[in-house]
């Protein structure tokens, strides 16, 4: 695999910047989830070198870069089952399950991009009530802060749809069971 120093540079800042979301390495093949200025899907075969970016690019891009460093640097998850190369944002997702706290970071990173990127809404609300449910789970009331401005921003932008006003109840509900903890 070849891939430009200056793609590498741009790979290197993805990863300190967040944007992996995730890496689930099968066998020799790495898959990931990187935001960009969309959410980008990687696939890279470590034996070959060969890889693949739902990006424009297709591959060799700084996405790529990006997974190869998170790799490189521990952070991924060692898939078990076999349908990990068929589904790996499953499994990345049942990994993460096991560790509420972490889902819940990586949950937050992704719903402050679909905040500025999703046009229909549907990806940012399922996140916020991920995200609502994940910090039930982690028991992390510092995040209601910042869950209640993602409600604002998304209140700003869908102001009538009825699911704001649910996404409304549902933070409310939440927020009221952190108070009465303390």
């Amino acid at each position: 695999m070849q891939i430009e120093e200056r793609t590498m540079k741009k790979g290197e800042e993805y990863y300190r910047k967040g944007r992996v979301l995730w890496v689930v390495k099968s066998g020799e093949k790495l898959f990931s989830k990187v935001l960009g200025s969309y959410p980008y899907h990687v696939e890279i075969n470590l034996e070959s070198g060969e890889n693949l970016c739902t990006c424009p690019l297709g591959g060799d891009c700084k996405h790529v870069a990006a997974t190869l460093i998170a790799y490189k640097k521990g952070a991924c998850f060692e898939a078990i089952s076999k349908t990990a190369e068929v589904f790996p944002e499953a499994t990345a997702l049942e990994f993460l399950g096991e560790v509420p706290s972490l889902a819940l970071d990586v949950t937050l990173r992704e719903l402050r991009f679909q905040l500025s990127a999703d046009e229909s809404g549907s990806e940012a609300a399922n996140l916020f009530i991920r995200a609502l449910r994940l910090a039930e789970k982690s028991r992390r009331p510092e995040v209601i802060h910042l869950l209640e401005e993602f409600l604002e921003e998304y209140r700003h932008v869908f102001p009538e749809y009825e699911l704001t006003k649910r996404l409304e109840k549902m933070f409310k509900a939440v927020k009221e069971k952190f108070q009465k903890a303390l």
